[in-house]
């Protein structure tokens, strides 16, 4: 199997079969992604398999959303340096949604790895483009999402996001 990593294109990727688990993670990928990216709000990436599907649309397997956010000083972790920071909000790339089709969770492709390791590699992309940016954010929805991306590195932030604290990985 070969999994490609593209930009969401809407008559090459089908959405409307997506299905994460996550009634609001799968109904963004399905209804919002496209309309948000044509306004230049957001940008969606999707996993393929161009491979073993013969003709387009092809089916997604995940896919993760960047946007821009801010924070400002009094939200940055304890634990991060606050010295240096202005205190008006500074730029920052949010993970704004991240989801593996059902069929892929918990199988060895670790899908989830793969497209938070390529969400950080373009939201990299995207700080050294640009010059702004200090970190990434992301909001999750579930306990179990948040521990997922602190086994990565990210820290809880001193504000919150429905029940779980925003999480907080600094860019180099």
């Amino acid at each position: 199997m070969t999994l490609d990593i593209e930009l969401l294109n809407k008559s090459r990727h089908n959405r409307k079969t997506f299905d994460c688990g996550q009634p609001e993670v799968s109904s963004f990928l399905q209804t919002q992604a496209r309309p948000q990216m044509e306004k230049k709000i957001n940008r969606t990436w999707v996993v393929v398999d161009c491979e073993t599907q013969q003709s387009e649309p092809f089916p997604i397997a995940g896919y993760f959303t960047l946007t821009q956010g801010s924070v400002v000083r009094q939200e940055l972790p304890a634990s991060y340096s606050q010295s240096g920071f202005p205190r008006y909000p500074v730029p920052v790339i949010k993970l704004a949604w991240l989801g593996v089709a059902q069929e892929y969770q918990r199988s060895t492709y670790r899908m989830g790895e793969t497209l938070l390791l390529e969400a950080l590699d373009q939201a990299q992309r995207i700080i050294e483009h640009s010059g702004l940016g200090v970190a990434i954010v992301v909001d999750p929805l579930t306990e179990a999402s948040s521990n997922f991306f602190q086994k990565y590195g990210f820290q809880k932030m001193e504000r919150s996001f429905g029940h779980q604290k925003t999480l907080f990985l600094p860019i180099p």
